[in-house]
C-alpha cells in the first residue's frame, strides 16, 4: 500500500518531485552496480572529474610493441621533444627508421659524431656542406687543405743571389706540434722565379723542417723575398 501511494505521488509531481525524494543520500552504498544503469545512459558529465581522469589516461607501460601494428607511429603522432636520446635504446635505429633529411644539423649535438660512428668511406665530398667544418670554406663539396691538416701556416724567405746550380736552404720552425712522421706540403705564392726548384725535407729535429730553393737555370737568379703556404699533415 506504501509503495503505491508513493508511485501515485512520484506519477503526480513529476521528475522533479522524484528528485527530491530520491538522491544519492537515500541510496546504500553498492546497491546500484552496472546492471542497475541502462548501457550508454551515463555521460562524462555524470561522473566526476576524477573519475572521467583516469578513464581517459592511458596507464605507463600499457601500450608495448606487440599492441602497435607496422608502422602505426610516425612522426606526426609524435609530440615535438617527446623521444630523447635516453629513451632511445643503442643501436636500434637504423637508416632504415630514418627519413630523408629527418636528421639535420640542428638535431646533432656538438661533438656527437666522431670517427668511430662514421664506416670507411661512409662521408663523400658530397655530404660535406659549404663551411659545415669549423666555420672554414669548403668549395665544391670537397675538403681543402685547412680541413684536414694538424697545422698551416705561411713564410716569408729571401733567397740570396743564386748561380747556376747553386742552392739556398731555409729552417722553418713549428710551434706546438712535433711533426716527426708527418707529410709536409709548401707551396710558392705567385713571384716565385721560373729558374728555381724548391724541396722541402725534415731534419734532426722533431719541430722543424727544411726548405730547399736550387738554381736549375742556365743564368743567375737574384735576390728576391719569396713567400710560401705549408700544411703540416698527420700521418
Amino acid at each position: 500500500m506504501i509503495v503505491a501511494l508513493l508511485a501515485l505521488f512520484v506519477a503526480l509531481g513529476g521528475p522533479a518531485q522524484a528528485a527530491k525524494l530520491i538522491n544519492g543520500a537515500k541510496i546504500k552504498r553498492g546497491t546500484v552496480g552496472s546492471k542497475q544503469i541502462k548501457d550508454r545512459s551515463l555521460r562524462a558529465r555524470d561522473l566526476a572529474p576524477g573519475a572521467v581522469e583516469s578513464l581517459t589516461a592511458t596507464p605507463l607501460g600499457s601500450i608495448t610493441g606487440a599492441q602497435l601494428a607496422e608502422n602505426a607511429v610516425d612522426g606526426r603522432a609524435i609530440a615535438p621533444g617527446s623521444v630523447l636520446t635516453g629513451h632511445i635504446g643503442d643501436n636500434s635505429l637504423t637508416a632504415a627508421d630514418l627519413g630523408t633529411n629527418s636528421v639535420g644539423t640542428d638535431e646533432i649535438g656538438d661533438g656527437a659524431v666522431g670517427q668511430s660512428e662514421i664506416r670507411d668511406n661512409g662521408v663523400a665530398g658530397s655530404e660535406v656542406a659549404d663551411g659545415s667544418l669549423d666555420g672554414r670554406e669548403i668549395t665544391d663539396g670537397g675538403l681543402s687543405v685547412r680541413d684536414v691538416a694538424r697545422q698551416v701556416g705561411t713564410l716569408t724567405w729571401p733567397v740570396e743571389p743564386l748561380q747556376p746550380d747553386h742552392c739556398d736552404v731555409k729552417l722553418v720552425p713549428i710551434r706546438d706540434i712535433q711533426i716527426a712522421g708527418d707529410f709536409l706540403l709548401i707551396s710558392p705564392q705567385p713571384g716565385w722565379h721560373a729558374d728555381l726548384v724548391y724541396t722541402v725535407n725534415g731534419t734532426a729535429s722533431e719541430t722543424e723542417f727544411k726548405v730547399e730553393a736550387c738554381n736549375r737555370g742556365r743564368s743567375d737568379v737574384p735576390r728576391a723575398t719569396y713567400t710560401f703556404n705549408y700544411a703540416v699533415i698527420g700521418y
